[in-house]
């Protein structure tokens, strides 16, 4: 019955998308264009060119994408609309690429709003505490807060949210990994006693995490602290999960277009003018200095508190609070990543689930910026908030308990 409802689920979201499709138009350079899809179409042409040799990051196959979303060039300054991505997500992408375009969207941006239905619901029941009244409370904070850069992200067809869906259920599977052993003993203390399925989950988790990285600009550090992890924890079938996903996506593009890797490090080092570290270049000096140090500061804090006591959540909640602060972020909806700091709490304080609520609906309050600054505001602003969540989590109560 349950697969029955979640069969239904998927495909109303798909056939939502699918009558969008067509009804979502907006202005363009050369007449109208479709909304729905946007960012999906640069990834489904590439794809298609790869598989037929072709580099999806040669002039031609940016001159087919621009003409397929946009009908031509795009306007001066505008969007180039390139493929951007690294060629490993050919793999992952072809089955949609061979379907047509219309069929496609409508499946991958239904997919993406199931998905984040589903996640939504999780960190509702998870923060709920299994109690009805937060739990509602929390679902609609989460599904209010969320809409600014889903309203975007999903109809668009964005990459980033399967790096933040793929990170999350990362994160999840080594969260469950203890459950799995029994008598919530972590793995590292029982030795040679892990079971078969225990294993499975780890490889799992490995491959989620490789799939984290298909937008590495968005994830890249949370994947980092999360391998000096498995390293240091010696997760061996972790890191082989990893380490064969990477390896096979790798070999599947090589395959179709060979060595791609220098076309794709010559397009991110062409940032068309944009400043690499958006945050920072936003600042001015002595700010941006004070900015990068504060979140320097809570990544070797939660370091050094690894060292001393292992506490994986405290690591990989730094990790991605930190990318979110530092790293590049083209669009508003890279931002949503930063639910992801709280996002194996389970019985949260009074303190900190109301610095999780004001997180969350943080972005609505941009609407009182002017809109100049509004872009700038979100950028510096939502990894302070996210900031301030991951000090109340993780850093008061320890002090708490140092001063009893």
């Amino acid at each position: 019955m349950l697969i029955l409802i979640e069969l239904g689920l998927w495909a109303a979201f798909t056939l939502t998308m699918l009558w969008l499709w067509d009804h979502w138009l907006i202005p363009g350079p050369h007449g109208t264009i479709r909304w729905v899809g946007m960012d999906f179409i640069p990834y489904w042409v590439g794809v298609r060119r790869m598989m037929m040799g072709q580099s999806p990051y040669s002039i031609d196959t940016t001159h087919l994408i621009q003409t397929v979303l946009l009908g031509g060039p795009p306007e001066a300054g505008g969007d180039p609309m390139q493929f951007v991505y690294p060629a490993w997500i050919f793999l992952l992408l072809a089955p949609f690429a061979l379907l047509p375009l219309k069929w496609a969207v409508a499946l991958w941006t239904g997919s993406l709003l199931s998905g984040i239905f589903h996640f939504i619901g999780y960190l509702a029941f998870r923060w709920g505490d299994q109690r009805l009244g937060r739990t509602g409370f929390f679902a609609a904070c989460l599904a209010v807060g969320s809409l600014p850069y889903l309203s975007i992200a999903v109809t668009k067809g964005q990459l980033s949210l399967v790096s933040l869906g793929a990170l999350f259920l990362a994160i999840r599977m080594v969260d469950i990994l203890p459950i799995q052993l029994g008598c919530g003993i972590p793995i590292s203390d029982r030795g040679e006693t892990k079971s078969g399925k225990a294993n499975f989950i780890e490889i799992l988790a490995g491959i989620f995490l490789t799939i984290s990285i298909l937008k590495p600009t968005l994830t890249i550090l949370a994947m980092a602290g999360m391998l000096f992890w498995s390293v240091v924890e010696r997760r061996v079938y972790f890191i082989a999960g990893f380490a064969s996903c990477i390896g096979i996506l790798s070999l599947a593009s090589w395959v179709a277009v060979g060595n791609w890797i220098p076309d794709y490090l010559q397009l991110i080092r062409n940032t068309g003018g944009a400043p690499v570290l958006w945050s920072l270049a936003f600042l001015a000096w002595p700010w941006n200095a004070l900015y990068a140090f504060i979140f320097i500061g809570i990544m070797v804090y939660a370091f050094i508190w690894f060292v001393r006591t292992r506490n994986r959540t405290q690591w990989f909640s730094a990790a991605v609070l930190t990318g979110l602060a530092l790293l590049p972020m083209r669009w508003i909806y890279d931002l949503q990543l930063g639910i992801l700091v709280s996002a194996e709490s389970g019985q949260m304080s009074n303190l900190t689930s109301a610095c999780v609520v004001i997180a969350l609906l943080a972005p609505w309050g941009l609407s009182f910026f002017p809109e100049s600054l509004r872009w700038s505001a979100q950028v510096i602003g939502l990894p302070i908030a996210w900031g301030v969540v991951w000090c109340a989590q993780f850093v008061l109560p320890v002090r708490s308990k140092g001063m009893k």
